[in-house]
Parts: structure tokens; sequence; C-alpha cells
């Protein structure tokens, strides 16, 4: 409310009042606190201190208070003649555990007469109490790093309660801190607060608390109606209460990260909500949560996506005697204990800790993963038979290792669990099921046999019984039991190798034989490069510095991508740019869309305008109109047909028409004008072949374009004139390479055309390039048959330094300088 009225700015010292009086169009006070009785005393009573970490705008902080240092005051700033207005940006030291930095320290926005008096009465380093508040979203939050809110006062209601400090050193960073509102460094180091924990039998309706409790039911995180995963879990204590709780978050990494029941579970800020009749927990602002493992002296690994946890004695303590009581109750006797594959019984529910091998997608219901955990199961199982190019990881293994993988048929919800999970992972699957007789696998040819005395493995749709998939990380305890049940698995099989050929021993051992050349080689490579290197093991490359150049001889132990065609890529030579090659679903989309557009657009002066009259066949619409445009200037020089710029066509028909024409431009209006396509699809057709742009680096417009000397128009000139940084083709791979001494992942990219002996170009438009690959592939990597089988290879490496996704300097590799020779089929005699 403004009114013409008094402003009074009450002091304390010694316990004598001393009042100063102004005048000021707002009323609103702030006062300053003595020490003698302690600051905190001071604060009225009913006022209530809100953590930061719980602003939120849109709600009533009635009776509430912010308390916070601080650390930055800005000028006072007159932004009429009769309003002023201050910036300053106050930090909650003692926060709250797990709580981001960001959220540590807020803007404080002061108005009127408030901002004049907190001018002139507060410094950095003071400590204030804030109420009569009201919360807005800070505008400046991505730049400054700071709360995401504003907090703000103006109003009669506005006050502040001021401790003062000492006044700090002349030569320090707060002193001498200038105006800017953006702090450039890290302002202080929290100390660890000392958190209240509440028993379950104490909880109270509405409140925010932090509890403790053991794991007695739990559902592994599912997508909800909305944006957000859904926890459910249920947890109780040494009061026997047990409390049901629901978390949503965006991000499955904010999760609880429950392994079985029994584990303990910390939840910072939960609220307690009654929901038919029953006390439940739900997640509330600044929530966070951390679990343990419940094993009675088990260790303390915190299993948490926060980087800022902090343990004391209390956690410890608190943790140990939870797992002491919990082991002692008949209400844990339930604890699903994983169970081994030679211990599975038929038509039984259990859980499975296993590691994924390979794994390959049935239908859009169902995928296959072929898991084992070094045992054998006594039962016959069932085989699911799937096309090699289908499955991610080894497509098969060696008789005596096939007899110990389980093939697990998941279903539904679980199947965009499955699609995040790579060959090599840890898993625990929940509430798996033994069906014996089964032989009903969908989607599969019928190559499949019918086994009516087999046991299949099925993972049901749904979260009923904790049913779901989880990814175990590799300090885990059951991860670490699973290594030794592996490495025993091996030891056996050393046993058997009496009876097995050389080639089964160089699988077993991986031991290259003393001689490479030979008969049995399909392939080789040879180095084309002029270095006089000698040859080096993995082992050595891997401990030689980055930027050097190795001569090796090793065997591809698989690749990626194994569907070849997803091996081509888009590079951009100017920002080193790489993307994948869309899709003919996402082109057909973007064509439609700009079909649909209005098409009242003016051609350029510069064109020529026409309609395009296309077969019967060639369209399945009716529905519009396709124009094309000319350049009157190609036919003046008596180039009409080699450039025309299209506009209204499906991807269908302008493929078709790109057979008749030598080079093709879709374009679509825009704006009252004619414009390229989104640069996710096709600048230019010519033939068969798509030309791409870089949407970074390119100024694409439609412009003129001038052949004058020139007797064919080219790809690049077209790029040249559209302002278009075309992409190139590219293949990319990434190979496992052997010897006898370690493994290397290296990347075939630069050189893979002169590796291969083709063009990426004619790979994305020549069946018979694309087959070629395939089968010099599966040569030098066979899908079927044992490591030995494969090819000794005589590489060039190059070694060199990239920043990672974590702004690390990792040492990658690629081969260079070498080409595949196949041998002649018609001169059985060449040894080459």
């Amino acid at each position: 409310m403004r009114v013409r009225g008094i402003s009074c700015l009450f002091e304390t010292r010694g316990g004598k009042a001393v009042i100063s009086c102004c005048c000021h169009h707002n009323i609103m006070t702030v006062y300053v606190l003595s020490d003698g009785s302690g600051p905190c005393s001071q604060v009225p009573s009913h006022l209530t201190r809100i953590p930061m970490a719980l602003l939120c705008p849109n709600t009533n902080y009635n009776n509430k208070t912010v308390k916070g240092e601080v650390i930055h005051k800005g000028p006072l700033v007159r932004v009429a003649t009769d309003d002023l207005i201050l910036k300053t940006i106050i930090h909650e030291e003692d926060a709250m555990q797990n709580v981001d930095c960001q959220r540590m320290s807020i803007n404080m926005i002061i108005f009127g007469a408030l901002a004049e008096s907190f001018s002139h009465r507060v410094n950095p380093g003071d400590i204030l109490w804030v109420s009569g508040f009201t919360v807005g979203k800070s505008p400046t939050a991505n730049k400054d790093k700071l709360h995401p809110c504003n907090l703000l006062l103006s109003g009669d209601d506005a006050c502040i309660y001021v401790s003062k400090q000492r006044p700090p050193e002349p030569r320090s960073p707060l002193a001498s801190r200038g105006s800017s509102l953006t702090p450039d460094v890290d302002l202080r180091t929290p100390r660890a607060p000392r958190y209240t924990y509440v028993r379950l039998d104490e909880l109270k309706n509405m409140a925010v608390v932090n509890v403790y409790g053991v794991v007695v039911f739990f559902k592994q995180p599912f997508k909800s109606r909305g944006t957000d995963y859904c926890s459910s879990l249920k947890i109780t204590d040494q009061s026997e209460h047990k409390i049901g709780c629901t978390i949503f978050c965006e991000k499955l990494e904010d999760h609880p990260r429950i392994f079985q029941t029994g584990d303990i579970i910390r939840m910072h800020r939960v609220k307690v909500h009654l929901y038919n009749s029953s006390l439940t927990l739900v997640n509330t602002f600044g929530f966070s949560v951390v679990t343990f493992s419940g094993t009675v002296g088990g260790g303390m690994e915190p299993r948490t996506s926060s980087k800022s946890l902090q343990l004391d004695e209390d956690d410890r303590r608190t943790i140990e005697e939870l797992r002491a009581w919990a082991a002692c109750q008949a209400l844990l006797s339930s604890v699903s204990a994983a169970v081994p594959l030679s211990a599975v019984q038929p038509n039984a529910y259990f859980d499975l800790i296993c590691q994924l091998l390979a794994k390959a997608s049935i239908d859009s219901t169902c995928t296959l993963l072929r898991v084992w955990d070094g045992t054998r199961c006594p039962h016959a199982l069932l085989k699911v038979i799937v096309e090699p190019n289908s499955t991610e990881g080894p497509s098969s293994f060696s008789k005596y290792k096939e007899s110990h993988i389980a093939n697990v048929l998941v279903y539904d919800n679980h199947v965009e669990v499955s699609r995040h999970l790579k060959p090599g992972a840890f898993l625990r699957i929940y509430n798996l099921r033994a069906i014996p007789g089964s032989s009903r696998v969908p989607g599969l040819t019928s190559s499949q046999p019918v086994e009516l005395d087999h046991l299949a493995f099925h993972l049901h749709g749904g979260t009923s019984y904790g049913r779901g998939i989880r990814l175990l990380p590799e300090n885990s305890p059951d991860v670490q039991e699973l290594r030794r049940a592996t490495e025993a698995f091996l030891d056996h099989q050393d046993e058997e190798v009496s009876e097995l050929n050389d080639s089964e021993l160089l699988e077993v051992w991986s031991t290259p034989p003393e001689f490479i050349e030979g008969d049995v080689l399909d392939c080789r490579t040879e180095r084309c490069c002029d270095h006089q290197l000698q040859l080096v093991t993995l082992s050595q490359v891997k401990q030689s510095a980055g930027g050097q150049t190795h001569h090796v001889r090793a065997q591809i132990g698989s690749y990626e991508p194994r569907q070849l065609h997803r091996a081509l890529k888009l590079f951009c030579c100017s920002c080193s740019a790489i993307q994948d090659v869309p899709d003919e679903e996402l082109l057909a989309g973007i064509f439609s869309e700009a079909t649909r557009r209005p098409a009242a657009c003016a051609p350029p002066p510069w064109a020529l305008s026409g309609q395009v009259d296309l077969p019967g066949d060639a369209s399945a619409s009716q529905q519009h109109s396709p124009s094309v445009h000319l350049s009157t200037k190609l036919m003046t020089e008596g180039k009409t047909e080699q450039l025309i710029f299209l506009m209204g066509c499906s991807l269908e028909e302008t493929q078709h028409l790109a057979a008749a024409y030598p080079n093709v431009v879709p374009v679509a209006p825009f704006g009252g004008r004619l414009a390229l396509l989104d640069l996710t699809a096709p600048f230019l057709f010519r033939g068969t072949n798509r030309h791409y742009g870089c949407k970074r680096c390119s100024e694409a417009a439609v412009r003129e374009p001038s052949a004058a000397g020139v007797e064919q128009i080219d790809e690049k000139m077209i790029a040249e004139t559209l302002g278009v940084q075309p992409l190139q083709l590219v293949l990319l791979m990434k190979l496992q390479l052997q010897d006898a001494t370690d493994t290397l992942d290296v990347y075939l990219w630069r050189h893979a055309e002169l590796f291969f002996s083709v063009a990426a170009t004619d790979v994305s438009a020549n069946q018979e390039a694309q087959n070629s690959i395939h089968r010099t592939m599966e040569t030098l990597c066979p899908a079927e048959g044992s490591i030995g089988e494969r090819p000794w290879l005589d590489l060039c490496l190059m070694a060199y330094q990239t920043e990672g996704e974590d702004r690390q300097i990792q040492t990658c590799y690629q081969i260079c300088n070498t080409v595949v020779v196949k041998p002649c089929c018609n001169s059985p005699d060449n040894t080459q």
C-alpha cells in the first residue's frame, strides 16, 4: 500500500532502544538485533523458518522466515522519482544436506523505503531473517547459477531482522566484491548440518520430515501417465509401523536404488499425506534419497546420484541398528534371495542375478535376453531362434558355454527397459517365472522348433510383486559373487581341453597360433603406410603415450553396429559434427508437412514457374498441385533442366522426379517466399544420391545459380549457391581388437573407404556395395564359429587424444592406412 507515512528503524544496543524516524512513501521496517541475548531469540516466535530449498512460486509464506548471510549487496537504484530498488544475495550457511549449491544462495529484490533502509543499515556478512516476502521465478537462474526463485520484499508486511557481524578484513573477497550480481567464485563451503529423523510411528499429517527405514516391499520405477517415473515402496523401522511411499521423479537416477527387500533407505524432505485412512510419504521439493545394503556387517557404500552425500557417525550407527533389528524380525523372513540357474524349479517365481550376454527384439511387445550366471540349469531350456543380424552382442557361443545360457523373454513395459541394456551388463531380474512345457514364442518364424518339455523363463508385463529389471553396479556384492561363479565356470572349462581341437584351444586361451599364414585364411589385410615400425602387442599400445602410430597383429573380437546400415553417418568438415542418416519415416514426415503449408508464395524474380505433371501411379494423393521453378539465367545458358526447384511434392514424388532430372532441390513456402526444407532433409537429390547440409554451419537461402563457364552443374556449386555447408557420407564402426595380451577398442572411420575398398556414397545407394562390406565383416568376424577361425590382421593404428563427455582427456585409436585383401577365388594355388 503506497501512502505517505513514517518508516521506523529499531536498533537495540546494550538493552536501550534507539529510534530514528524518516519520511517515506512506504511503511516497511528493518530491525537490527543486539548480540546480548542471542539474535535468534529476538525474532518473533510466531515466525517459522523455511529452508531455501523448499521455496517455490505461488505459495503462501505468511508467518514464515528465511535466514541467510549477505554475500553480495548491490547499489541502491532509483527506478522512478518516488521509487527505489536494491538487489542483494543471501546465502544459507546451514543448508540442508544434499541440496545443490545453486539452491543455497538466492537473489533478494527489495523495493521502496525498505531498500533505502537496507542500503544504510546492512553490510555483507550480516545475518538476516526475512519475513513478509513473496517468491517469484528468477529470470537469471541459468546465468548466475543461483536459486531458481527470487525473494521479493515490498508492501507493509515486508520486514528484515539483522544480526550485525564484524566487518570483513580489507582484503577479504566480500569487502572487495563489486556490484555484479553473479558470484565468480564459490563463496563458502557450508558445514554439514545435523538432521533430525522422525520415527515412523511419530509421523503427523502434512508434515515434511526426514526418515530412515527398512524396505519391506518395492516396485521398480515405471513410467507414469505424465512425464515422471513413479516408484512405490513400503518401509518400516523399530516402531514396527509400515508406511507406504510414492515417489515421482523425472529422472530414473533420482529414484531409490533398491535391490531387494531388507535394504536400508534414508529419505530427506518427504511429506506425510493421509490417504484412505493411512499415512503415506510423498516426495516434495528438495527431495533426496540414498539406500544401503541391509546385510548385517555389510559395507556402507551409498547408492545415490548425489555427489555431495556426507555420512557421519550418527548415520552409520542408525544403519547398523536397523540392520541388526531387521535381521531378527519375522517380517523379513521372506526376503527374496536370488536363485541361481542351477536351483531353478518348474512353476517357480524367483529373482535371478545374471550377466547379459546378448539380446534381440522378437516384436514390439517382447524382447529376448540371453543371460548366464556361471551355473547350469538341470532342466532342458527353451531354445529361441532369431536372425543373427537382429542380435545385439554375440549371436553364438561355444557348445559348452551355450549349455549354461538361459533365454529370458521379457514383455510389455519391460521391453522399454531392455532397450537401454548393453551386453556385458549385470542384472537382477525380479519375479521371473519358470514355465514348463512352454513353446509359444511370439513373432518367430516356422524355424522355431516345438519343445513341449522344455523350461521357459518369462518376465510378464506390469509391476505386480515388484516385477522388473534392475541394472547392478560393478561394486555390488551380488556382482562380485557372480564374477566368482563365472570364473569358476572358466576354470572348469579348462579341465575339458584335453578333448578339444586346436581351434577350440584358441577360443579358451585366446592364444595366437605359432604361424598365421596358410590356406585357412579367407582374407587378410595389408598396411599401405610408409612407417618403418616394429610390431607391438595391444598391451604395449595401451601403455604408450597418445599421438603415436603403431603396427599390430590382432583379431576382431566384435564390432558395432551389427546392423551395418547404421554404420553410415553424416560428417561436417567444418564443425566436425557426426550425425545419423535420417530414416525414411522421418524424411517422409518432413516432406508431408511441407506439402500442407499454405501455397501462397511469390516466386523469386529470377524464376520461371510452372506446374508438375506426375504419372498417375507416382502419387497417392491428388489433393495438392506440385510446382516447379526454373532459373532464367540457366535458360539463357542452355542448361534449363540441369537444376529445378520443386515445391509441394512428397518424398516418393521427389525421388521419382530425381530419376528424370540431374539436380532437384526441394523447397517450400515460408513467410511468403521460397525456402529450403529443414536441413534434416536432403537439400539436393542427384539421381539416387541424396545430399545433406549442416544445420550449424549453413546459412541456407534459395538463390539463383550461375553455371557460366562450366558444362555441368555439380553438387558443390549448388551447395555454395544455396549457402549450405554439405555433409559428407562416411562409414563409422567400432571394433574390438584382441590378441594374447589384451583387448583394445578402435574406430574405423577416416580410412574406412580404403579399408573396404568401397565408397560411402556407393554404400548409401548401392545394394552390392552394402553386400560387399557385409561379406567382409562376416569373414573378419564371423557370427558363428570360435575365435580361432577369425583371421589375424596386420593393422596400422593411430592414437590420438580427445575430450570426453566429462571433459576428461582420453586416448582413442583409429585404424588407418590398412586395406582388406581378398584371395583370388579362381586361383586356389595362389598364396599371395
